[in-house]
Order: C-alpha cells, then structure tokens, then sequence
C-alpha cells in the first residue's frame, strides 16, 4: 500500500538523513537523554520557561514520511499513526482531495515537494525534527530546519489581512494555564506535511498546544480544519512527548545558526527528481513542453 510513498523516501533520503531527528539516546544524540521528570521551569510572569531545543520524535525516520499508521520499509521505521482524532487514526480527506495526496505519492511527481528545494518545512513537518525556542520582544521563536524561523506573535490577536500570504502562515499565541496555544492562518497553500504529500489548502486554521507537564517534557498537538480539503477537522501529535536535550545533542545542533545546513538547490538527486518528472508529464516542472520523452511508469 504504502510501495510508492517509501520509494519517495529512498529518491530524498539523502536530504533527510543528513537532518534526521535524534531522540537523544546515548550513543546517537550526543550523550544521554535528558529526565523528563522534575519542575517546570518558569519565567519571570510565572509561564512554564520553553528555553531551549526539543525534540519530538522517538528516533529514526519513522513519520517523516506518513503520518498515519505504516509498516517498515526501505530505511524508514514504522510508526503509529499520529492521528488522534478522529478514533481510527486515519485523515478526513474529502474524496478529490485523498485523490490527489495518492497522486503526489507516485515516485515521479517527487520533485513537486518543495522541501527537496530547499523551500519552507510544513509547521506540522517540522515536528519530525528537533526546535529551539527563545524569545524576543515578548513573543516567542520557534527555530527548525534550513534555518526557518517561526515567530508566534504574543502581543496581538488578530491575524495578518487576508492577501498577506506566508509560507508558514501568520501565528498568533495565548496561554492557557501551562499550555501555549498558537493559532496559524493566512498560508499560502504551497507546503507538505510529509514525504508522502499529505496536504491543507492556503484557507485552513490550524492550532497547535505545546503543554509542558515536566520540567523537560512537552506534549504537542496540531489541530486542522479546513473544510476545502477535509471532511471534518482533525488532530495529530507527535510521535514521542518533545523532550529537552543539552547543547550537545546533535537533533539541537541543527537548528543552531551557527551550524551550516546541508540543503542546497543544485544536488544531483534534485536533479534526478527532476528528469524523472519531465520523462514522465513531457512538460517542465513550470508546464513548458520539452518534446517527446519516454514515459516513466510509476
């Protein structure tokens, strides 16, 4: 079932082994992994204290790929299904849009994800790999990969108008007892949450609750609905609880400016996906005609 999706995996694992998530175990990480167990931490209003990188995984590429229930295959780890509601673990896809997530499966529109360019990670894609929170100005910053900066506005509750229109949307947080809530609106419909093409349109509303419940424990939840592309709104976490890991730790290391990252535009498996796309549609990733090719059967 899932053959062409891990076929994906294999064409793009250089660029996602290089920044493959590490759960801090001894031995991979750095060094041991940090105690969920203790205090929260707190700043100076009495808000838990979210310094610092965090990693959300459980270790190897498990859902980097698909995020509902999946068996092992070509250097990709089971995994669960992330999806906790609804009960069955599966997506609300409305008809034409599950159509469409299975088209950008097929190992020859690999090219189209725009990840393999080097462009913005999906807020939800983000959560297969390790963050750094810090703040600045009142608000909070959320450092990922290829150095994408999110910063969740805290001074203001309304969105940006309308016509603005972000790769990682306009966010805007509030608290809520121990848990930051951070509402994300004004996409520009362009991003994927994973290899395997799981997709929201430029209109959802998503909103995510990082509810710290241990001085080095986060619990993480992503909450979409967008009635353009689903049939209800539906909720994901993270496959493991985010955990606090040290500077050493290899999963913080790369979202450290001071560490260069390893995407860059003119890689030859880029270039591969590329002709691969073009032997296949007989047109250029930008619609062009380039001649007669041979078809590439998926």
């Amino acid at each position: 079932m899932h053959t062409r999706c891990l076929s994906i995996a294999v064409v793009l694992v250089m660029f996602v082994v290089a920044s493959a998530p590490v759960s801090g175990q001894r031995g991979r990480g750095g060094g041991p992994p940090p105690e969920p167990a203790g205090p929260i931490p707190r700043t100076a209003d009495g808000k838990p204290d979210l310094s610092g990188g965090f990693a959300g995984t459980g270790g190897g590429l498990t859902h980097s790929t698909i995020l509902e229930e999946h068996g092992a295959g070509l250097g990709i780890r089971a995994g669960r299904s992330l999806i906790i509601d609804p009960a069955d673990g599966v997506i609300p896809y409305q008809p034409w849009a599950l159509a469409e997530r299975d088209r950008r499966r097929v190992d020859v529109n690999a090219y189209e994800d725009p990840v393999g360019h080097c462009e913005f990670y999906d807020i939800g894609r983000l959560h297969s790999f390790a963050q750094r929170f810090t703040y600045s100005g009142g608000n909070i910053n959320i450092a990922a990969q290829q150095h994408t900066m999110r910063v969740v506005h805290m001074n203001r509750r309304e969105h940006l108008p309308d016509a603005i229109r972000l790769w990682q949307g306009d966010s805007v947080g509030w608290w809520e007892g121990d848990t930051l809530v951070v509402e994300t609106t004004n996409f520009n419909g362009k991003t994927r949450m994973a290899l395997g093409g799981d997709f929201y349109s430029a209109n959802a509303t998503v909103v995510e609750r990082f509810t710290m419940i241990a001085g080095n424990t986060i619990n993480w939840t992503m909450t979409i609905t967008d009635p353009d592309v689903f049939t209800r709104p539906w909720t994901m976490e993270s496959s493991a609880p985010m955990l606090r890991g040290g500077d050493g730790n290899r999963a913080t290391r790369l979202v450290d400016p001071a560490w260069e990252h390893d995407c860059h535009e003119g890689n030859i498996v880029l270039r591969r996906m590329k002709n691969l796309f073009e032997q296949a549609h007989g047109v250029s990733p930008e619609g062009e005609p380039i001649g007669a090719l041979p078809t590439v059967v998926p």
